[in-house]
């Protein structure tokens, strides 16, 4: 229920949005890849959805700013070779934060390079749900944090000017997604043992005007 009054709160900021010139919102609908940093099972064999909304703002003819709220899916699957075959599932409710930089003031050979867009900024993630399975079925799955903190690099190629982007980003996880005591077993980030999403994610974003 939370989730869903998030999305039409959103919803109705973007329509109203819509109608301010330097403002503009749309939506977004997309796929991942993704795996956990820690598992000991490194690639990114699990395939999830994500979609959204977007608000953004434009600071000037080269900088925008962008805030979004979408649906994500993440977590691990074990590669098909592994013996020890497992899941991990998880959704989240993830809010990114991000700034981008268009190069239409670059120009090579007499073709401007507007079609390219780059992009950085951070998200937070609420989980709303999560799933393990293994070998021998469902297990408790409570261990993993509430909330997630994320670093996002991306590039969006302009399909129809700006109306129709093609996203594609990477995102990788700040904290530990995983509540437990990883110091034994987990890897090593930002000074901290744990258990950490990596997210490859490819979306269509469509802007309303």
């Amino acid at each position: 229920m939370k989730t869903k009054s998030l999305l039409l709160l959103l919803l109705l900021f973007v329509s109203i949005t819509s109608y301010s010139q330097a403002f503009f919102g749309g939506v977004a609908l997309g796929g991942t890849t993704s795996q956990i940093d820690g598992d000991h099972n490194n690639g990114f064999h699990k395939v999830g959805f994500t979609g959204g909304a977007f608000v953004g703002l434009e600071l000037s003819d080269i900088f925008e700013a962008q805030f979004e709220i979408k649906y994500i899916q993440k977590g691990a699957k074990s590669s098909a070779d592994d013996p020890y075959q497992f899941k991990i599932h998880l959704e989240y409710v993830e809010l990114p934060l991000v700034a981008s930089a268009n190069l239409g003031f670059l120009n090579i050979n007499g073709h401007d390079l507007d079609w390219i867009t780059f992009e950085a900024g951070a998200s937070v993630d609420v989980l709303i749900k999560t799933n393990q399975r293994t070998l021998g079925g469902n297990e408790p799955s409570s261990r993993w944090k509430g909330l997630c903190f994320n670093g996002i690099l991306g590039v969006k190629f302009n399909l129809d000017k700006k109306k129709l982007q093609l996203g594609a980003r990477v995102i990788t996880s700040i904290n530990s997604a995983y509540a437990g005591n990883f110091s034994d077993y987990g890897t090593h980030r930002f000074g901290q043992f744990g258990a950490f999403n990596d997210v490859l994610e490819l979306v269509l974003y469509y802007r309303f005007k």
